[in-house]
């Protein structure tokens, strides 16, 4: 499989149109990944089209040829995968998160994935704000799940406590940043070479600014030394 992206979120995949990589025609739009929260792991996906979505269609992982940024291609649909067999796979979105100490600490919002092989790298989480936990969405590392049901799943406490607060878009704005300070560099740069191609004008400029008031001084000290000589010629 081919991506452009390291990591992707659930959500970025949902409605995303599906092509099929040999005919380069439309199968339909995102509407389910399969989770198995066992392996956490995405194993496949469901598009659906036609009139308000009637069709459906199934897909493992392995059939995923390629994700775009506009596009999910995927190989051959002779290879479905029968709908009956993917209903232990739902991906509990929405689902309440409890600690393996009886705790409610909120709810399952999100999970972010490694393309390539489907692998979770993080579920996300919004906190309800337990034990002074603020308000928001946190990581929590697959490790941390213990159980998992149709309503609810189970995490480690201790997990819950060292949970990260999840800052949506972090690298991209680090990567906006890196390339403003570059912008602004290079612009100083410009200025700096400008400034040198022009030091002889600047110099010279400043140098006939001194001469003219070092001749007003030299007049203004010959009238307080010689009055009287001013006095006659008025």
């Amino acid at each position: 499989m081919s991506t452009k992206a390291a990591v992707l979120k659930q959500s970025e995949l949902l409605n995303r149109l599906v092509l099929n990589r040999h005919t380069a025609e439309e199968v339909g739009r995102v509407t389910q990944l399969w989770l198995d929260f066992q392996a956490h792991r995405v194993v496949g996906l469901t598009c659906k089209s036609g009139f308000l979505g009637g069709t459906k269609h199934h897909f493992t992982w392995e059939q995923v040829n390629t994700i775009g940024s506009d596009s999910i291609l995927v190989n051959s649909l002779k290879e479905e995968t029968e709908s009956e067999t993917l209903e232990p796979l739902d991906s509990r979105i929405g689902v309440e998160v409890w600690t393996d100490a009886g705790n409610k600490v909120g709810k399952l919002v999100d999970y972010i994935i490694e393309p390539e092989t489907g692998a979770v790298v993080n579920y996300l989480y919004s906190s309800s704000g337990w034990q002074g936990i603020m308000d928001g969405i946190y990581t929590l590392a697959p490790a941390a799940v213990s159980s998992v049901g149709k309503k609810r799943i189970i995490v480690l406490e201790k997990a819950v406590k060292n949970s990260e607060k999840y800052t949506e878009g972090v690298h991209e704005r680090m990567s906006q940043a890196a390339e403003f300070i570059r912008s602004d560099y290079n612009k100083t740069l410009q200025h700096v070479e400008s400034l040198k191609q022009n030091v002889p004008q600047v110099t010279d400029h400043l140098t006939d600014q001194a001469k003219a008031a070092g001749d007003k001084l030299k007049e203004r000290f010959s009238d307080v030394k010689n009055p009287s000589q001013k006095k006659d010629e008025e």
